[in-house]
Order: C-alpha cells, then sequence, then structure tokens
C-alpha cells in the first residue's frame, strides 16, 4: 500500500502507574540504549524478571521520559505469553500496530508474512518506538520488529528470549526492590506518615512481600482504602506463610501474587521440570546445589541440572552461586503450595524422605572423613551404611568436608528446625551430631547451641536416652567454650547420670572428659585428673585408643596446670604420636599447643618454639580458628618470657582479631592484657616482662 498523506504518530504508552527507587535500573536501560545505539541502528533491549518484579513499570517510567525523542510516535502490545491462556498469535498484535500507523480494514493483508512485511516498511528509517511486553519467546517477537531505521523495541518478558541476541539485543536483568526501594513505593501508595508512624511493621511488611513491588502494591492497596487500619494489621495477616499469597491480591483480583506465579507455573511445558519445581519447594533451607536437586526429584544429575536452567530461564529459580539455586521467599510458598495441592502425599513424603536421606548421608560422610575417629550414635555410620556412604560422596581430604559443612550450614540447621517440627526426631538429633566439627572447628556458638538445644528436645521426643546424653555433652562443651562453666557442669553431670542408668560405656567416659575440662577451667587440676584417669579406665576398658589418647592429653593439661611440666610433657608427646599416625589434624594442633605450652613452662624456650610453629601450621591449614588463637596466644607467652614485647603485642593482635570474629569472651581477656603491656611500654619506670 502506498500512501502520499503523511502517516499518524501512534501514541499508545500506558501510565507507569505507582514507581519507587530503580535509579540504578533507568541509568542502565539508557546505558544500554546508547551502547546499542553506537553499533546498530535497530535497538532492541530485553528486559528479564520473574513475575511481579516491576519490569512493565520500570520499562514504562523510562520510555516516557525518552519519548519526545522519538517523533514517530510509541506502540504498545501486551503478548500475554504468561497470562494462563495461549500466547497472543502474531497476526493480531501486527494487526493492531498497522492500524495505529493508519492502514485501515480494506488495506489490511490477511497473510501475516505479508503483514509483517507491510509494518517493516511503514516503521523504515522512523524514529519509533515499540513496547513488546510479557512476551514468552523469541519466535512471538522477531515479526514484530520494525523495519531498518533508528527505531527502538523494548521487550519484557519472565523467560530467558536468548533467541534474540541474533538479532542484536542487549539484555537487563530486573531483581526485587532494596529496602529503601520498598518502603519508597509503600509511601506512595498509603502516604510518608502512615509509613514514618510504624517504621518497623513498615520493614516487616516489605518483608514479607519479599520486596517484590507486585505483592507491596496489593498489601499497600488494600490500606489505601483503609485508612484506620495499622500497617501491623497487615502485617499479622500476611505473617501465617499459609495463607500468604492468598492475601496478596486485591479485593476486584486485579492484583493477584498469586496468579502471576501461577502463570509462570504454567507456562513450563515440561512435567518433569513442574515436578522438580514443586519438590524443591519442600526443601527448608536457604539454597541447593544440583546433587540435591537430583536426590529430591529422584533424577539422574544431568537432568537435574537441565530442569534448574530451564527453571532459571523461566525465572522461578535464581541462581545463587557456582551451580548453586535459591527461590524468592515468595515463589518458595508458591511451590509448596503446588506441591501440596497437585501432589500427591505419597509423592511429598518421598521427597522428604530423599531430602533427609541425602543430607544425613553427606553429612555423615563430612563428619567422618574430618573426625574419622571419634565414636558416633547415628545409624548412618553403622556397618551397614558405610559401603553405601562411600557411593554418596568422597571428599579429597578434610578440608573440603568442612567446607561442605560451611556451605551447608544454614541448610542443615533449617532441615533439624523442619524436622523437629514434623516429628521426624530421629533426624533432627543426627543431623546435630554430624555437624559436630563444624562447630568444633568453626565455633558458630549461637547456631551450636540452637541446633542442639533442638536436637536434645528431639531425643527425648523419641526416648532415645543415649542420644539425649549426646546432645547434652554436646551443649556442656559449647558452654565450655563459652565459659560458662556452671550449665557446662550441669549439662555434663545429667549426661554421666543418663549413660551409668543406661550403661553406656562410651557416653560416660564423654561426659566425665567435659566434667575434667570444666575442673581444670575453673582452676581445679586434683579433681580433673580424676574425671580423666576415670574416662581414660573406660577407654581402654572398650578398646577406644583414640578416647586414650585424648584422655592423655587432658591428663597432660591437669599436670601442667598442677606445676608438673615433666609428667605433662611426657603425657602429651604419648596423645601427639597417635593423632599424627591417624591423621587428625585438628587434634595434634591442640596436642602441640599444650606441648609447646609445657616446655615453655620448663623453660626450653626453643622446644616451644617449635612445636607452636607447628601447630600454628596446621591449625591454619585445617580452618581450626580457634586453635589458631589459642596458639597466637601461646607465642606471645614465650615472647613476653623472652622480653620481646613487640612480638607478644603482634600475636595478642592476631588472636584478638580472631576470638572478635569467633565471638567468644577471651577477646576481652587479651584487651586488658594488650593495655598493660602499652601502659608498661609507656612508663620509663616499668620493669619488663619476663
Amino acid at each position: 500500500m502506498t500512501t502520499s498523506t503523511p502517516q499518524p504518530v501512534p501514541v499508545q504508552l500506558p501510565s507507569s502507574g505507582f514507581f519507587a527507587n530503580r535509579r540504578a535500573e533507568l541509568n542502565r536501560l539508557q546505558e544500554l540504549a546508547d551502547s546499542s545505539a553506537s553499533s546498530q541502528a535497530l535497538q532492541i533491549i530485553v528486559v528479564t524478571g520473574p513475575g511481579g518484579v516491576g519490569k512493565t513499570t520500570l520499562v514504562l517510567q523510562w520510555l516516557h521520559q525518552i519519548r519526545d525523542k522519538y517523533d514517530a510516535g510509541q506502540l504498545f502490545v501486551d503478548l500475554r505469553g504468561f497470562s494462563g491462556d495461549r500466547p497472543m498469535a502474531v497476526s493480531e498484535p501486527l494487526e493492531r500496530f498497522l492500524r495505529g500507523l493508519g492502514v485501515n480494514a480494506d488495506n489490511m493483508p490477511t497473510d501475516v508474512e505479508e503483514q509483517a512485511a507491510l509494518f517493516r516498511s511503514l516503521t523504515a528509517n522512523r524514529r519509533l518506538i515499540v513496547f513488546l511486553d510479557n512476551a514468552v519467546s523469541a519466535a512471538q517477537v522477531r515479526p514484530l520488529l520494525p523495519g531498518s531505521g533508528s527505531a527502538l523495541v523494548v521487550v519484557t518478558t519472565r523467560g530467558r528470549l536468548s533467541g534474540l541476541v541474533t538479532d542484536g539485543a542487549v539484555f537487563l536483568d530486573v531483581r526485587p526492590l532494596d529496602d529503601a526501594g520498598a518502603l519508597e513505593l509503600l509511601e506512595g501508595m498509603i502516604g510518608a506518615e502512615r509509613v514514618r508512624s510504624e517504621p518497623d511493621h513498615a520493614t516487616s511488611l516489605a518483608a514479607l512481600c519479599g520486596r517484590l513491588p507486585l505483592a507491596l502494591c496489593a498489601s499497600g492497596a488494600r490500606l489505601a482504602v483503609r485508612h484506620r487500619w495499622p500497617i501491623a494489621r497487615a502485617v499479622r495477616e500476611l505473617s501465617d506463610e499459609t495463607r500468604r499469597l492468598s492475601a496478596l491480591r486485591t479485593e476486584e483480583g486485579d492484583m493477584s501474587v498469586q496468579a502471576v506465579f501461577n502463570a509462570s507455573y504454567r507456562a513450563l511445558e515440561d512435567e518433569g521440570v513442574r515436578r522438580m519445581y514443586r519438590m524443591l519447594g519442600l526443601v527448608p533451607g536457604t539454597d541447593f546445589g544440583v546433587p540435591l536437586a537430583a536426590a529430591i526429584s529422584d533424577v539422574e544429575e544431568e537432568t537435574a541440572a537441565d530442569h534448574l536452567d530451564t527453571l532459571v530461564g523461566a525465572n522461578l529459580l535464581q541462581e545463587t552461586g557456582h551451580e548453586r539455586y535459591g527461590f524468592h521467599d515468595l515463589v518458595r510458598l508458591h511451590a509448596r503450595d503446588r506441591a501440596h495441592e497437585e501432589g500427591s502425599l505419597r509423592e511429598r513424603q518421598g521427597a522428604i524422605e530423599r531430602l533427609f536421606d541425602w543430607y544425613l548421608a553427606m553429612s555423615a560422610v563430612a563428619d567422618l572423613t574430618v573426625l574419622p575417629g571419634r565414636w558416633r550414635l547415628g545409624t548412618y555410620y553403622s556397618a551397614g551404611h558405610r559401603e553405601r556412604l562411600r557411593r554418596v560422596a568422597v571428599f579429597q581430604g578434610g578440608e573440603a568436608a568442612l567446607e561442605w559443612l560451611e556451605a551447608e550450614r544454614a541448610n542443615l540447621a533449617a532441615l533439624i528446625e523442619h524436622a523437629y517440627q514434623h516429628g521426624i526426631h530421629d533426624a533432627a538429633w543426627q543431623i546435630c551430631e554430624a555437624m559436630w566439627p563444624l562447630f568444633l572447628l568453626h565455633k558458630h556458638y549461637n547456631l551450636w547451641l540452637r541446633t542442639h538445644q533442638i536436637g536434645l528436645d528431639a531425643a527425648r521426643a523419641c526416648r532415645n536416652q543415649k542420644a539425649e546424653a549426646r546432645m547434652l555433652v554436646s551443649l556442656g562443651y559449647a558452654h565450655l567454650s563459652l565459659g560458662d562453666y556452671e550449665a557446662a557442669v550441669r549439662e555434663c553431670a545429667e549426661a554421666l547420670r543418663i549413660d551409668e542408668e543406661t550403661g553406656h560405656l562410651l557416653g560416660q567416659a564423654s561426659a566425665l572428659e567435659y566434667l575434667g575440662i570444666a575442673a581444670l577451667r575453673t582452676n581445679h587440676p586434683e579433681p580433673a585428673i580424676a574425671y580423666f584417669a576415670r574416662a581414660r579406665a573406660i577407654d581402654e576398658q572398650v578398646d577406644h585408643p583414640r578416647g586414650v589418647a585424648m584422655m592423655r592429653r587432658h591428663l597432660g593439661d591437669a599436670h601442667a596446670q598442677a606445676g608438673r611440666y615433666a609428667a605433662a610433657i611426657e603425657e602429651f608427646a604419648h596423645a601427639l604420636s597417635f593423632f599424627a599416625e591417624h591423621h587428625e589434624p585438628y587434634h595434634e594442633a591442640r596436642t602441640l599447643t599444650r606441648l609447646g605450652n609445657a616446655y615453655l613452662h620448663a623453660n626450653s624456650f626453643d622446644r616451644a618454639e617449635d612445636a607452636l610453629g607447628s601447630a600454628l601450621g596446621i591449625a591454619g591449614q585445617t580452618g581450626a580458628r580457634h586453635e589458631e588463637a589459642a596458639v597466637h596466644v601461646t607465642l606471645a607467652d614465650l615472647a613476653a618470657r623472652r622480653g620481646d614485647q613487640e612480638t607478644e603485642r603482634s600475636h595478642l593482635d592476631r588472636a584478638v582479631e580472631i576470638f572478635d570474629e569467633l565471638g567468644v569472651a577471651q577477646a576481652e581477656e587479651i584487651r586488658r592484657r594488650l593495655d598493660s603491656i602499652s601502659t608498661s611500654t609507656n612508663d620509663p619506670d616499668a620493669t619488663p616482662s619476663r
């Protein structure tokens, strides 16, 4: 069709609505536009992100800012790629665009290819904005691309649309708002005064909405028409996870977070992918990798990796790190809801069983790798499970196993809480037991106390007295490390009573060991020797050589505290030989530290320095931060005995730094010592420390 009359200038962009704090994204859109303008005439920008994240609002805000630069006008269409119905056929937006450009019904081609060709002809060399909202595929977009010239095409999608790379597209990924942006959006809807009057509740509301603009708008809209409602009421409504998604909607239903997520879910074509989405919604932790996804879905890892990639492409999952994935909080609730509404009870139970089985097996392997010689109660350490554990995973040394425990720390803690809340009590205390190397070496005291209190409650709930005593002893050691000796003695004495009642000898030895340590920490070496001697006798009775070595080291500590350094050195030497031979670097480092301290007090400074240097190297290699700090303190003692205050201060500074990282009370004691060194250094009449 040809015409001599001027072509009309379409003005089709809708208003942007509420907009808040997307300044960085606005700047990035302009940067992308500027960079693509320098390389090609037709500019294509694809804006991706999960449903409800505010992609459309962001793009409209930007396009309204720059529309005056495009004198040929603006075309807009919602392609309904995720509406729940079939995506819009290409002919419909083409007809809309052609009518907007002045083509009447009589001159409208009926063939889609002819429509696309006419659209390219009419838009060639025109500065025009084309906004394609909610596209589902590159194939849906391509026929709607203008002809050659200086047009700007912006596409929003919940998918990847990576096929448009060949058309010269550039991409922007949009994530949920930050805290400031979420509160700014809420202020725009209900007024700054209401937000300022309830700042804590406003922050909680933003968090419960996952800082997702659609959720904030739905919740804010309800508050906006109910002027007397406090924000606290909305917070209470959303605090119930089982009702949160259904509550995040307006009465008219025009804003519904659940509906948006439902559409993204229905757009998944593969039932295997949908099933994995549902199963992953049952995972209580924060993130996961391919092996866990494969285990819970009962598929091969290669298949799991493909399914995860599809879910990331659909913006239903986020990549949180190298081969690590996680949900947005609200999407997780949606996935869990799908599991309960679409999946069978048998399907959910099977997924939970596989979830716990995988984590218990992996954590048992990690535990065995880091501390192979200690005794355990959990069923996953039994002879029948050992061969299976070797097939589950093999860590390349203790450091790699400890790294896995550290990486999974939050997930394991969440699993313990989930297990207790859902009556899976055996799993709760067994996961606590398997996490022992992590707490022993990296401390994490708050998490240690919280998880083991749950483990204790779980052991009591399933009436497992041996496990109850195990949890009590573990809690006792945490309190020992934190300097709460009263709590430590109380818990270990109760554990000893239970283990004596059940006749559990190894449990008795552990309780006696920690009671001995408590006696040492309170400067009572003789009672400590009695406790350690009783524990050593039990270890010899049950043929537990590792336990014997541990008691010899503790006996060395007690003799050193009593001033019997020759006896202490002999005990330490025997213990050191065992730990070195059996490749237990953590205990080797601890024993070397104590040996060095004994040599120091026996005035064998060179031997002390050799032992402490070895201890420091091993502690650093194994990630034993607390022990590393202890070595620095003892090296400071050695420097003080030699009159070297500069070296003393250097080691104490390092010790304080580590103790602060671990959050232990010893840091204050070391600071007081550093202050005394500074005072003596500044006092010309002070006597040098020796």
